[in-house]
């Protein structure tokens, strides 16, 4: 991320991070002063599959005089077409929601008990495999009050010496087509769009390579069909900068933003000391925040946007 002047006020912001409050280390509390402390003026805390968080984030960012985006990363099914073909991942940002809003309450509690039932799958399977961990272990690593997922049985297998890293954890064992995957029952995107909007926030799909689609023939037009089926249940744009992003896919993920007349977000999905990617990686401009908080201030009024300080 480029370095402003002494003089100039930061001008950059990062609209994808999470907290141990998920799958991250750092405490919610914690973000606003290290945000500001990166060179970020502002930033969104998009725990997955939760909004446990957001409340001391914000107060926190106010303290700081950052603005602060509430908002939570939802993994939804992959399947938009209904072909029974689903491609890779899928999650979908909400950006400036109310998370005091009951379908948040709601479809956090559900995709919990979700995840709650497809944890222990996954430790049957490494079992079936010679792999030895107890979901104790996991649940001791993740902490209480933290929504224990994949990640969190990754650092276990990485701890034990079944793997390297966690990213050979989800390619040998518990990611999608690993030899311990266990799926579980998502919400459609079209439920995840709806709901998002329905606690007053604008939906965005995350980190488009994540979906591994094929480029062979029309390079783009795989993406290009996915995205459109989705803005037409209600996708209001696209992360185009994000950490997994070379500068070729934030060209092309940014022209298609453009041609489909969408809204882009951009992020850096850091984790803490979990992953690598440190704040603001993904050099976001300003105005990107600016742009999403004017586009849901026009939608909901001022009241809705969450802020550490004053525009």
């Amino acid at each position: 991320m480029p370095a402003a002047p002494d003089s100039a006020p930061p001008r950059w912001c990062d609209l994808h991070l999470h907290s141990n409050a998920s799958d991250g280390t750092d405490e919610p509390a914690d973000l606003p002063r290290l945000c500001k402390a990166a060179g970020l003026s502002a930033f969104a805390l998009t725990d997955h599959d939760t909004v446990a968080g957001v409340a001391a984030c914000a107060a926190a960012a106010k303290k700081q005089k950052i603005d602060f985006v509430p908002g939570i990363e939802l993994s939804v099914d992959p399947d938009v077409d209904g072909t029974g073909e689903p491609a890779g991942t899928l999650h979908l940002l909400g950006l400036f929601i109310d998370p005091g809003h009951p379908w948040l309450g709601e479809i956090t509690q559900a995709l919990t008990r979700a995840r709650a039932e497809r944890n222990p799958e996954i430790i049957r399977k490494l079992s079936g495999l010679g792999v030895r961990i107890a979901y104790d272990e996991v649940l001791d690593l993740a902490g209480p009050g933290t929504t224990v997922g994949r990640p969190h049985i990754a650092q276990v297998l990485v701890k034990k010496g079944y793997v390297k890293s966690v990213h050979e954890a989800f390619a040998k064992y518990i990611g999608s087509g690993g030899a311990a995957y266990a799926r579980r029952d998502l919400m459609t995107a079209k439920e995840a769009i709806k709901g998002v909007h329905a606690a007053g926030g604008l939906a965005l799909l995350a980190h488009p390579v994540q979906l591994r689609l094929p480029d062979e023939d029309r390079p783009g037009e795989a993406l290009a069909h996915v995205v459109g089926r989705l803005k037409a249940q209600g996708l209001d744009g696209l992360e185009t900068r994000h950490s997994d992003h070379a500068p070729a896919d934030v060209a092309r993920f940014e022209a298609l933003a453009d041609r489909l007349n969408l809204l882009t977000t951009g992020g850096s999905d850091y984790h803490g000391s979990r992953k690598s990617i440190q704040l603001g990686h993904a050099a976001v401009p300003r105005g990107v925040y600016e742009r999403l908080r004017d586009e849901a201030r026009r939608r909901w009024g001022p009241g809705r946007v969450v802020a550490g300080r004053k525009p």
